[in-house]
């Protein structure tokens, strides 16, 4: 029954488990913190109590986890740190998969396999609402004011999960739902008045630029696609054959000059600088995706003087908005679901996940992340469970 899954599960040792937090100040420093059983902070009506299975720990994490403070994004709001942990700590979330252990939300059954934002923590409470067939909206009211696609929860019926192998699930945890970033990533420039020549995408073996050069090239858009990378990485990144051309960052002076539109996942202030160093006036767009180079966070380029399009967030469902505004929602559907469908069937014969459990092994992923020394070619899945206790016994079942 469910509630002896549940009470199998919370009589493991509980010395095991843990949270992994970060420094809200210093978010690559983390912290474990013990873990408290759920039970004593009893769900009230409407609410289920996830087991969180699998979290899929990639350089979009970090994004998360720098731009946690962020205004707009407010990424540490999503899940509040547990009431006995020291102040100045915060959550980051991750996405992953999980499993509804307990439930008193009629629309929500327990057995429920669900896909979406989780914290680093074994169980995590949510409140459903907007249910629908296949999924929810978590309506916790520390969540209220957040951005709407990082609540919702999709179920493993959903026609994107249904049927899929344990490593295919987290294959599209890991790339498929970064898909629509990369491909929005892409279709700005193309849609942008001044029709800049070339695409640079920093950060060119991360999840989301592989994903804007495949988008270019599959679209057959009308720029270069240029990847700057680490030349750890370079070779890797050449192998691909989505970009035009690859270069290291130190060879960004070497770059032909022509009007570009920038697309930096790597957020570091010395390439940022170098970009219009070397390009200035003929930078006619410059997106601010990510964080991956974790050592350039909270340094600032020196631009004054240096002219072109200053850089500027990138919001993904702001960018696919502004695509639908030239072509339709019909069009900017169908392309994206092709070109994503090309994507997997390209991209998941290549996945290989690497899996880690417990609180310090997933620790261990998170700082490798921070050190730039993780595997590009690897997909980190991480557990805050023990290996054997990472999945529940409960029964499946639909929302």
């Amino acid at each position: 029954s469910a509630r002896a899954s549940v009470v199998q599960i919370f009589c493991a040792e509980m010395s095991t488990l843990a949270h992994l937090l970060v420094r809200a100040d210093e978010p690559t420093r983390t912290v474990i913190h013990p873990y408290r059983k759920p039970v004593e902070d009893p769900m009230l009506d409407g609410q289920v109590l996830v087991h969180v299975s699998k979290l899929v720990v990639t350089a979009n994490t970090l994004t998360y986890a720098l731009a946690g403070k962020m205004p707009v994004l407010k990424y540490f709001q999503h899940f509040p740190i547990p009431k006995d942990a020291p102040d100045g700590l915060a959550m980051t979330p991750c996405w992953g998969t999980g499993v509804v252990i307990a439930s008193k939300c009629p629309a929500v059954r327990v057995g429920a396999r669900i896909h979406g934002y989780f914290p680093f923590s074994p169980t995590v409470v949510l409140t459903p609402s907007e249910a629908t067939a296949t999924s929810f909206i978590d309506a916790a009211p520390h969540r209220v004011d957040l951005l709407k696609p990082y609540k919702m929860y999709v179920s493993s019926e959903d026609p994107r999960f249904k049927g899929l192998s344990y490593d295919e699930e987290d294959y599209e945890m890991a790339t498929g739902v970064l898909f629509s970033t990369g491909w929005a990533m892409a279709q700005v420039p193309a849609v942008h008045p001044a029709k800049p020549k070339a695409l640079i995408l920093t950060s060119a073996s991360s999840r989301t630029s592989r994903a804007a050069a495949f988008a270019a090239k599959f679209h057959k858009l009308p720029v270069e696609v240029v990847g700057l990378t680490s030349a750890a990485n370079l070779d890797y990144v050449r192998g691909l054959g989505i970009y035009d051309s690859v270069h290291i960052y130190s060879d960004v002076s070497s770059l032909k000059k022509q009007t570009v539109a920038v697309q930096d996942v790597a957020g570091s202030a010395e390439v940022q600088q170098s970009l219009y160093e070397h390009f200035g006036g003929q930078i006619v767009y410059f997106g601010s995706v990510g964080m991956s180079h974790v050592g350039a966070a909270g340094k600032r380029p020196k631009l004054t003087g240096l002219g072109g399009a200053p850089p500027s967030p990138f919001l993904v469902f702001s960018a696919i908005e502004e695509v639908r505004k030239v072509y339709g929602d019909f069009k900017v559907r169908r392309w994206l679901a092709d070109s994503s469908k090309a994507y997997n069937s390209r991209m998941l014969p290549e996945f290989r996940a690497e899996r880690r459990y417990g609180a310090e092994q997933t620790r261990a992923v998170f700082d490798s992340m921070v050190q730039g020394a993780a595997d590009p070619q690897v997909t980190y899945v991480c557990s805050m469970w023990p290996e054997d206790l990472h999945e529940p016994v409960v029964a499946s079942s639909k929302l």
